[in-house]
């Protein structure tokens, strides 16, 4: 399973940054077709945000097609 990291300090939001980790996972093939993703909630609970936020950035990946 991939580890998502986020920086409280980084000038792009949370969800923004949740985006860009998954599509990097994939293009340095960390993250393989097929490979499942965190549920909300797991990865909610392990980087400590609300778990809206893990769904808006997994909404975002949805709309774009990955």
């Amino acid at each position: 399973m991939v580890e998502i990291h986020l920086s409280e300090t980084a000038q792009i939001p949370l969800y923004q940054q949740i985006v860009e980790e998954v599509k990097q996972f994939i293009a340095t093939s960390r993250l393989r077709p097929g490979e499942r993703l965190p549920t909300v909630r797991q990865l909610a609970h392990s980087l400590h945000i609300n778990p809206n936020t893990v769904v808006r950035a997994y909404q975002e990946l949805e709309q774009e097609g990955i």
